[in-house]
C-alpha cells in the first residue's frame, strides 16, 4: 500500500530507486550521490553540524539565504554535503521538481563547481510521494538538523552494529534507534528517513498526529499484540500500522489503498467529504481566543475543561465525570496544553530560549529550545484538527513581555492561511513562524489578582472576555443553611466595599454536605480570603460576615507598660472563631448584631 499513491503521478519507483542509491552510496557508505568523492564522512558530517547550529543565523531571509551564510568559507567538499543533505529532504516532498533541482544546483555552486545533470534531479525522481504539510516547510532548519544529528550519530556507529541495525531490511530496530535521538517524537523527519529506507513496511505518513490518529480508528482492524497501549512508542505506532496495512490490504483486495483518499480517507480526517484540508470556521465556530474571567471560586477550573472539549469534539453534552476523562484523553493525544502563567514567566519559556547543551569539549553551546506555544502550534499544524493551549492565570504575567511580537499573530484574520496572513522571524532559532488556524488559547483570569482594566490594551482587543460570576442559585440549604442567601449577603457587602472582582465564587461551597463542611470551608478558606481583600482589615472582615463576633472575635488589647495608653483609638487582637454557633450564619445573612456576646470557643 505506502509504494501506492493517488495522485496523477501514481509511479514513484524513481523516488524510491533514489533513496535507495543514496542509502548504498552514503547511508552505508561514505560516498556522494553525484560524485565519486567522499562527502558523507564523519568528520565532514560533525563540521557541517558545527557551523551550522553553532550558532544560528537570526533576522530575516529564507532557508537557503541562511544556509550560504552559516557555510561561509566552508571547504568545497562540506558545501557538496550541505548540497547532498538539501537534496534528501525534498526527497520526500511533493513541491515542484523545478524548485527543488534549482536549489540543489545553487547550493552546488557555492563550491566553485556546477552540478552535472544526473537522473536523480529529473522530474520523476523529485515529483515527491506525500505532502508532508506546512510545519515541515516552516521548520526545514530543525529537519535538516535532527537529520544530521541522526547521520552523525550513525556514522559513529561500527559496521558491524550497521548491520545489525538495518536487520536484513526489516526497520524496528533501526527505528528504536532513531528514537534515542533528541525530539525524535516531534519532527516528521524521521518518519520520512525510515519510508524512504524502508517503503514496503513504514507507511507513507510524516505527520506525527496522523499517525495516532489513523491507528486510533482503526485499532479494531489491528491485530490485539499490536494494538497500542497506555505507554505506546513511536514504533509501536509503526508496527501498528504496518499490521493495519496489511488487514486492511486484504480486507480490500488490493494493495492500492492511500489513508489521504478514498475509502479509507473519510473515516478518520475531519469531516466526510473534507479530506484535504482544515475544518471549515463557520459563525458558529468557538472563537479563536478567549479569557474566562471572574473572581475567585466561580468554576473557571470546570469552565476550562468542558470548554477544551467543546473546542477539539464540537460539542460536550455529557456528565461531569465524562467530560473530565476526554479532557484527559485530549492532553494525552497532545490537543490540549495546560500552562499557569507568574511574575517570573517569560518569552524563553513560552516561545523560544536559549539552553545550554554540552559539547565533545568542557564547554557549551546555547541552543535555540522551543517553548511551550511553540511545540503546541507544531502539534496543531501536524495535524489539523482543533488544538487548545490553556493558560491559567494569564494576568498574573507581563503578557506583553511574555509574547512579544506574537501578540500580532493572534489575530483570527493574521494566522496562518488567512487572508491577511502575517509571519515574524523568531530571535533565536530565527524560524519563520505563524499561528495555526486550528491553535485556540484560552486564558483564566482571577479578577482578584488584577482587574481587566488592567490588562494591556494591544491583548484586550485580541481576546473575547466570557465572564464567570458567582452562582449563588447553584447553592442549596445544607444542615439548615441557606447557602445561596449566604453568598449573596457576603458578595453585596464586598461589592460595597471593594468591587465587584473581589468576591466569593459559589465553587468554595459546592461540595458542602454537612455543617462541618461548611464551617471548615469558611474558616479555612472564606475568611482568610475576605482579610486578604482588607489587607487585614478585621473591622471590614467583621463588617461582611454580618458585624457580629459569630465569625471573628475581638478582645482589646492594653498598650504596652510604658507607653501613654491615651493614643486616641482602640486596639484588638483578631482572632476566627473555632467552631460557629447555632443561628450564626443567619445572623450573617440579616446582619443583626447579638444580644450578647458568644463565650470562646
Amino acid at each position: 500500500m505506502s509504494r501506492w499513491i493517488a495522485l496523477e503521478h501514481d509511479d514513484i519507483d524513481a523516488v524510491l530507486d533514489a533513496a535507495k542509491a543514496w542509502c548504498d552510496r552514503c547511508f552505508l557508505a561514505n560516498g556522494s550521490l553525484f560524485g565519486d568523492e567522499n562527502l558523507w564522512t564523519l568528520d565532514n558530517i560533525r563540521e557541517l553540524r558545527r557551523r551550522i547550529f553553532g550558532e544560528s543565523i537570526v533576522g530575516e531571509g529564507s532557508f537557503v539565504e541562511k544556509l550560504e551564510k552559516q557555510l561561509g568559507t566552508a571547504s568545497p567538499e562540506l558545501i557538496r554535503l550541505a548540497a547532498e543533505t538539501v537534496w534528501f529532504l525534498h526527497l520526500f516532498p511533493d513541491m515542484k521538481p523545478e524548485t527543488k533541482r534549482n536549489q540543489v544546483k545553487k547550493i552546488w555552486e557555492w563550491s566553485g563547481s556546477d552540478l552535472a545533470n544526473s537522473s536523480y534531479l529529473s522530474d520523476q525522481t523529485l515529483m515527491g510521494v506525500g505532502n508532508p504539510g506546512q510545519q515541515y516547510f516552516r521548520n526545514r532548519g530543525q529537519n535538516f538538523e535532527f537529520f544530521i544529528q541522526a547521520m552523525e550519530r550513525w556514522k559513529t556507529e561500527s559496521q558491524s552494529r550497521q548491520a545489525a541495525l538495518m536487520n536484513e531490511d526489516v526497520p524496528w530496530s533501526l527505528a528504536r534507534w532513531f528514537d534515542e535521538i533528541d525530539k525524535s517524537d516531534r519532527r516528521p523527519m524521521r518518519c520520512v528517513v525510515l519510508y524512504l529506507l524502508f517503503p514496503d513496511y513504514m507507511e507513507r505518513i510524516s505527520s506525527l498526529q496522523d499517525r495516532k490518529r489513523i491507528v486510533e480508528t482503526f485499532k479494531d482492524q489491528i491485530p490485539p499484540q499490536f494494538q497500542l497501549s497506555d505507554e505506546f512508542s513511536s514504533v509501536d505506532v509503526d508496527r501498528a500500522l504496518y499490521e493495519l496495512r496489511k488487514s486492511l490490504e486484504k480486507k480490500h483486495g488490493t494493495e492500492e489503498l492511500d489513508f489521504y483518499h478514498t475509502p479509507l480517507a473519510e473515516l478518520w480526517r475531519w469531516e466526510q467529504g473534507q479530506v484535504s484540508g482544515p475544518a471549515p470556521v463557520t459563525s458558529d465556530s468557538p472563537p479563536l481566543n478567549t479569557i474566562l474571567y471572574g473572581p475567585p471560586g466561580t468554576g473557571k477550573t470546570y469552565a476550562t475543561t468542558r470548554r477544551c472539549v467543546e473546542i477539539c469534539d464540537g460539542k460536550a453534552d455529557r456528565s461531569d465525570e465524562d467530560v473530565r476523562e476526554r479532557y484527559k484523553a485530549l492532553v494525552k493525544e497532545g490537543r490540549v496544553a495546560f500552562v499557569t502563567f507568574h511574575q517570573s514567566y517569560g518569552y524563553e519559556e513560552f516561545v523560544e530560549g536559549l539552553r545550554p547543551e554540552t559539547g565533545e569539549g568542557a564547554g557549551f553551546r546555547l541552543k535555540p529550545t522551543d517553548g511551550m506555544l511553540k511545540r503546541i502550534a507544531e502539534r496543531a499544524r501536524e495535524y489539523e484538527t482543533p488544538h487548545v493551549l490553556v493558560i491559567d492565570e494569564i494576568n498574573r504575567a507581563n503578557v506583553s513581555k511574555v509574547l512579544g511580537e506574537l501578540v500580532t499573530l493572534l489575530e483570527e484574520d493574521k494566522r496562518e492561511g488567512a487572508e491577511n496572513e502575517v509571519a515574524v522571524t523568531l530571535p533565536y532559532s530565527g524560524d519563520s513562524f505563524t499561528l495555526p488556524a486550528n491553535l485556540h488559547v484560552l486564558g483564566t483570569m482571577n479578577t482578584a489578582d488584577r482587574s481587566i482594566a488592567l490588562l494591556d490594551t494591544a491583548l484586550r482587543r485580541r481576546f473575547e472576555f466570557d465572564e464567570l460570576p458567582p452562582r449563588p442559585k447553584l447553592l442549596k440549604t445544607v444542615d439548615g443553611i441557606d447557602l445561596p442567601a449566604v453568598l449573596r449577603a457576603i458578595n453585596e457587602r464586598l461589592e460595597y466595599l471593594i468591587d465587584r472582582d473581589h468576591l466569593i465564587g459559589h465553587a468554595w461551597l459546592m461540595g458542602a454536605k454537612t455543617k462541618a463542611d461548611v464551617d471548615h470551608i469558611m474558616r479555612r478558606k472564606i475568611v482568610p480570603l475576605i482579610a486578604e481583600y482588607f489587607h487585614d482589615d478585621w473591622n471590614k472582615v467583621r463588617a461582611v460576615l454580618g458585624g457580629t463576633d459569630d465569625f471573628v472575635r475581638r478582645e482589646p488589647l492594653a498598650p504596652p507598660p510604658g507607653l501613654d495608653d491615651d493614643t486616641g483609638e482602640d486596639r484588638y487582637r483578631w482572632t476566627v472563631q473555632d467552631s460557629f454557633e447555632d443561628g450564626a450564619y443567619d445572623r450573617l445573612i440579616s446582619g443583626a448584631a447579638m444580644d450578647a456576646e458568644p463565650e470562646a470557643a
